[in-house]
Formats: C-alpha cells, structure tokens, sequence
C-alpha cells in the first residue's frame, strides 16, 4: 500500500506534521515515515488519519495503487466507460478485502461524477473493515454472490445473493462473509453536492 499522497493532501490542508501528529495522536517520525513509503499503515490508522484530514481513505492512496484511466466522452459529455483494466483497485492485505472504483473516481473530484460506484470482495472469515465505520453519504449495497452479514448501529441482518440495503449517512456499519466462498458486493453512494 503506497501513500504518498498524504503529504500532498495534508498541505493542501494547510497542516504541519506536528500539527497532523497531535490530531491522530501518531508520532511526527511516523507521520514522516508514512509519507516517505517507508512504513506501512494499518487500515484503522488510514481511517484515522483520513478523518482528521477530512477525505476518504481512498484519497490517502497512491494513484499506483491503481489505475484512473477511463474512456471519457468530452464532446458532449454523455458518458464515460470504464474498462475492466483500468479500474481503480485497492487490497487491503490485512484484512483480505478488495475494493475496486465501477466509476469514474478521483479523490480530487475533477472526475466531476456524483455517483460513487464500488466491487468489493470479501474472502471467507472476512470484515469489510477491522471495525465499524460511517460514512458521510448515503449508500446502497447488492449482495452479487455468497452471504453477507451486515452490521448496521446494533442490528445484524443477512443479506443473500440478490437482496440489497439501503444505509443511511453517518450509522455505523460493517459486513462480514461467514461463507466458505469469496463474497461480491456492489455498492453506490452519492457525493455530497454543495447547496445551491
């Protein structure tokens, strides 16, 4: 996992490391080694740094992690294609969990789409997070194939092959396989617009 561009967002934030470093409760050395590529950060430590930053974790992340390449129709500005080999893609090796971008996604929006569209993967056993997160948006999730465990707040639904749930911006929610087969999800959630 390569994130380097936390040092670019954390300047355009206008935040030193020793200020960055007393809001994630980190080391400055470690903040600096995460920056350089000389560490590697856990997923609850991206969540973390993420928030204090106020953008997604996937906006911490490289462009190497995967491609931002799509076919974009700029003439009329009708449609873009995404093609299988240029999605954006993101492993999170300790947890075993792929997510990959089904839409245009830039962290700096200039992708200009509203629709924020994911496949995710979950191998056997396996969270889609180490521990309940929120979100700032609302999303829907469609369970493609296996069995899904949603945490939603205190309740734990199943979710079969074909059934979707809609979870509302800021309650907490996690999803687990207790399949013995990878899980395949698709979800979609909306950026925020500003006000008009």
């Amino acid at each position: 996992m390569d994130i380097i561009k936390l040092k670019q967002i954390r300047k355009s934030k206008g935040y030193t490391l020793s200020e960055l470093s007393r809001m994630t409760g980190c080391t400055s050395s470690y903040l600096s080694q995460l920056e350089r590529g000389l560490k590697q950060p856990s997923l609850d430590m991206l969540r973390r740094i993420s928030n204090c930053l106020e953008v997604q974790v996937f906006d911490l992340l490289s462009d190497k992690e995967g491609s931002n390449t799509w076919i974009k129709n700029t003439v009329n500005k009708k449609y873009d294609i995404i093609r299988e080999n240029s999605r954006k893609k993101f492993i999170m090796p300790e947890i075993l969990t792929e997510y990959e971008f089904i839409t245009p996604y830039s962290a700096d929006e200039s992708d200009n789409s509203r629709i924020i569209g994911m496949h995710i993967t979950l191998q056997p056993g396996k969270w889609s997070c180490e521990k309940p997160i929120s979100l700032n948006y609302d999303f829907s999730i469609f369970v493609i194939k296996g069995t899904c465990n949603a945490i939603i707040g205190e309740d734990t639904s199943i979710l079969k092959e074909g059934d979707s749930i809609y979870i509302y911006s800021g309650i907490m929610h996690n999803f687990y396989n207790p399949g013995d087969t990878a899980l395949s999800m698709v979800g979609y959630g909306v950026r925020n617009q500003p006000s008009l």
